[in-house]
């Protein structure tokens, strides 16, 4: 009897969660907690140095050139990355004007996306309303997910592109035409990130082998060729318009992907690596995390297996490269939203978890609203920023920029996307004295020391002093 009754309480359990109306509040909820923080956090702070400022620059180039299949930097062609982040960008500008919100609406929107889609995702999945609105906390209250949906980066857009691509081919088990989404928004993901987006042919391959998914030959070869023909034309356009691209391009790969590392045997503990910066920033989620692992293969959920999939490729793939960013790792975090949903709504009763789930989303609504009126501003550019408009006039000009020999591209990116001018990167003392002798450039910005020692007994005239910096113009 006993026995009965609790199959009946949990049954009523599980009809309570399944209230339409209370799921779509909880969602509608979340949903907008998502949209005040996520867009209410790029008004504050302006750009970071690298890639924040490299890409917004090249997308004010498009706009300003209007030329689309060549993204320019410090006035030469850019050759380092697919363009379909910047090409995003560019439309923002275009349409927008060009500004730091502009710049980095579409990771923004892309965050927002990806909020939504994990609670679709991860209520199709676990075939659980409640378990979904988790995962959907989950992803939304991320720090690190968080962080990155404020910089005009390529992370978070590429992870929502790669969770698009994985909802299209769970789709597709219904209806076969959704393979043709699933190739459109793996092209997309190979177009704004390159080599992360080939996770996404080994998570259909082993969904396909452990849920016995059977997939028309015509669809497979038409969701292939629709993947990787959009970054095979692109690669071919720049291998036959930039005599310079296979040396641009081995050089990028070398620094990022396959090139030696200080000391040798770090070439093999990236996994280690990966794994304590996500001991270090997976928090509060990583226990459950760890846990849904467990869960999933000690039941044999092979619906599941492609989130494990999901998960261990992107995992490996950034192990066995070069560099050693967590960011990197971003595309996997829908996935690993799902998995933590899996194991809090296990180890919790449903009652307790439901009615946490009654009031967080209320919560998470006003959390996001007073983060975006009470957060302070980072400022990236404060140095940066007073020289960059001095150095604006005249438009266009050519300003060699030398910081202690060092590689500072991040002020170089600051300089172009805040000003109108094309800096010169000298990064050795000698590439300063060779500039001083030829006088081929006239404007310079330079480090107070070097300013003492190499130019003040030139003739000059100083146009701006911002910081450890000075701006001037040799007569």
């Amino acid at each position: 009897m006993r026995q009965n009754q609790t199959n009946t309480s949990d049954a009523s359990d599980r009809l309570l969660d399944a209230n339409p109306q209370l799921s779509g509040i909880r969602f509608l909820l979340l949903a907008l907690a998502g949209i005040i923080l996520f867009l209410g956090a790029i008004r504050l702070g302006d750009l970071a140095g690298y890639d924040d400022a490299l890409y917004s620059t090249e997308a004010k180039n498009i706009v300003r050139s209007g030329d689309w299949l060549n993204p320019s930097i410090r006035g030469g062609s850019a050759l380092e990355h697919p363009p379909l982040f910047v090409w995003t960008q560019a439309v923002f500008l275009s349409v927008f004007g060009i500004s730091d919100i502009a710049a980095k609406a579409p990771s923004a929107l892309s965050a927002i996306g990806t909020v939504l889609l994990v609670y679709w995702l991860a209520r199709r999945l676990l075939r659980d309303d409640l378990a979904a609105s988790v995962a959907m906390f989950v992803m939304l209250a991320t720090p690190y997910f968080i962080k990155y949906a404020s910089h005009a980066m390529t992370d978070v857009p590429n992870a929502f592109l790669i969770l698009c691509a994985v909802c299209a081919w769970s789709f597709a088990g219904r209806d076969p035409r959704w393979y043709l989404a699933a190739g459109a928004f793996t092209a997309m993901a190979l177009m704004t990130r390159g080599l992360i987006g080939f996770a996404l042919p080994l998570i259909f391959a082993v969904d396909m082998k452990s849920t016995r998914r059977s997939v028309p030959k015509s669809y497979l070869f038409a969701m292939l060729m629709i993947a990787v023909v959009p970054l095979t034309l692109w690669y071919a356009h720049s291998l036959l318009s930039h005599p310079n691209f296979v040396s641009a391009q081995g050089g990028w790969l070398e620094k990022t992907v396959y090139g030696s590392l200080n000391p040798p045997w770090r070439r093999y503990t990236g996994a280690i690596e990966y794994a304590f910066m996500l001991l270090k920033s997976y928090w509060p989620w990583l226990p459950a995390l760890v846990a849904a692992f467990v869960l999933v293969l000690k039941n044999r959920r092979r619906e599941l297996y492609m989130l494990l999939t999901w998960a261990a490729a992107v995992f490996l793939m950034c192990a066995v490269a070069r560099s050693r960013v967590l960011r990197y790792m971003l595309p996997a975090y829908p996935a690993f939203s799902i998995l933590a949903a899996l194991a809090l709504s296990t180890w919790f009763p449903r009652r307790v978890l439901r009615r946490a789930m009654n009031w967080i989303p209320p919560a998470a609504v006003l959390a996001a609203a007073c983060l975006v009126l009470l957060m302070t501003p980072t400022r990236h550019a404060a140095e940066i920023l007073p020289l960059a408009r001095a150095a604006s006039q005249p438009r266009g000009q050519m300003v060699a920029l030398y910081d202690e020999g060092q590689p500072r591209w991040d002020e170089a990116n600051q300089l172009e996307w805040y000003g109108d001018c094309l800096p010169k990167m000298l990064l050795t003392s000698d590439d300063l004295a060779e500039t001083l002798k030829t006088l081929r450039v006239r404007a310079f910005i330079v480090d107070k020391p070097t300013y003492e020692k190499e130019l003040k007994q030139l003739p000059h005239n100083v146009i701006a002093d911002s910081g450890r910096l000075i701006y001037l113009r040799l007569q």
